[in-house]
């Protein structure tokens, strides 16, 4: 979603810009959770969310305490925008560094290697890993049609009719 939310033309996010600036009372570019409870409160919502802490966490991918804009975004983006082919081509491009179609190991090692993608991922898979639960037709790739099954969270459910 980090690439997805890159991806997205300034027209497909400006709502979720304006949501955010509601949001930024103090104008630091940054959400605190005070911030956010404040924001729930004059959009008149009446009861906080009691797990509004953990979705919090869950969508500071850095860690820092507070959502950034780049967070927010990923959090909030609208599953059909996500799911646009032509958004998630742009994504599936920067992968593919050859432009042959497909993503090889070498290719996403590249893309991830980098401290904020390690930060983000939390060393939660190994390249191999990640493709081999990506790769419904074992060819060691993944190509824009296995992509977009990752992307709609389908694998698994793929996997089962393959």
């Amino acid at each position: 979603l980090h690439v997805m939310a890159g991806q997205l033309h300034d027209e497909q996010i400006q709502d979720l810009r304006a949501v955010f600036l509601f949001l930024d009372e103090n104008g630091d570019g940054l959400l605190s959770h005070q911030e956010i409870v404040d924001g729930l409160e004059k959009a008149g919502l009446k009861e906080i969310p009691p797990d509004l802490q953990k979705i919090i966490e869950d969508v500071d991918s850095d860690g820092s305490g507070i959502i950034d804009y780049k967070e927010f975004l990923e959090a909030t983006l609208d599953k059909r925008s996500v799911m646009q082919e032509d958004v998630c081509w742009g994504a599936f491009r920067i992968f593919d560094r050859d432009g042959d179609g497909k993503i090889s190991m070498d290719e996403l090692r590249h893309v991830l290697d980098n401290d904020d993608v390690h930060d983000i991922m939390g060393g939660k898979e190994s390249v191999e890993e990640l493709v081999t639960s990506v790769d419904l037709n074992e060819d060691g790739e993944i190509d824009f049609e296995e992509f977009m099954t990752m992307m709609r969270g389908n694998v698994a459910e793929a996997k089962a009719t393959a």
